[in-house]
């Protein structure tokens, strides 16, 4: 019996249990890749771990040194305000610090402004909210982002990439069994980089200014939503027919 080659591209969220249609296409013996070729995709959920806030302040002067000098006496503030809330020295530090000129523009006057942003690292994650209305209160006045991830995405992705070759497994018997083939062994696998897979996977809140007159109103508490984290990754395998 000649041997036919399918591609098989589908997709199955694991938790969802929502799994579109199959779509098989017939290829020609010519194909760089003879066999069956399956391709399976899973996601996997967990609850976030970690929480990375930046948050920085962004004063203006006619002078360098005066806007300078704001900036810095603000940041100490943010910073003892991060300490009161339990949070570590080593889970602090400055991830940027700038100092430019702006020219005079629609009335307003040319001068210096100066920015300094601090990424903070809150390993409990209910108390979010309450280290940004912190940080808020002290003279915060720029949110850069505020980032839901978990701290080993390996064991995620572990899990992520397990699915997934079920899903391609699966996939291969079925079509083996349907077609009368018999399975060898897998002549190529090739993981795409999953989706989410850093930092901003779950970002709930991107850059914003905030007002120096802003109250405490606990509107950060509603801001903030830790939902969940999802790592989705597919495999596809190439299956030589016998």
């Amino acid at each position: 019996m000649r041997a036919l080659s399918f591609v098989c591209l589908a997709s199955l969220l694991v938790l969802t249990g929502c799994q579109p249609a199959p779509t098989v296409v017939v290829e020609s013996a010519s194909q760089q890749h003879r066999g069956l070729t399956v391709s399976g995709k899973a996601s996997v959920r967990v609850q976030p771990s970690l929480v990375v806030i930046r948050l920085g302040v962004t004063h203006s002067d006619a002078r360098p040194v005066a806007a300078k000098q704001k900036t810095e006496r603000a940041i100490a503030q943010v910073a003892q305000a991060v300490e009161k809330a339990g949070i570590k020295a080593e889970d602090v530090q400055t991830s940027n610090f700038r100092l430019w000129q702006f020219s005079p523009y629609n009335k307003r006057p040319g001068g210096w402004s100066c920015s300094s942003i601090l990424e903070i690292r809150v390993k409990k994650v209910e108390s979010a909210g309450e280290v940004l209305e912190r940080c808020m209160s002290a003279g915060a006045n720029e949110v850069e982002s505020v980032e839901f991830t978990v701290e080993d995405l390996e064991t995620v992705r572990a899990q992520a990439r397990d699915a997934a070759s079920a899903v391609a497994r699966a996939k291969a018997e079925q079509y083996a069994k349907n077609f009368g083939f018999t399975l060898g062994k897998p002549a190529s696998i090739v993981e795409t980089l999953p989706q989410n897979w850093d930092y901003m996977s779950n970002v709930a809140l991107r850059r914003t200014n905030v007002g120096s007159d802003s109250s405490s109103d606990g509107s950060a508490e509603r801001i903030l939503s830790s939902g969940s984290v999802e790592v989705t990754l597919t495999v596809e395998v190439n299956y030589p027919l016998q």
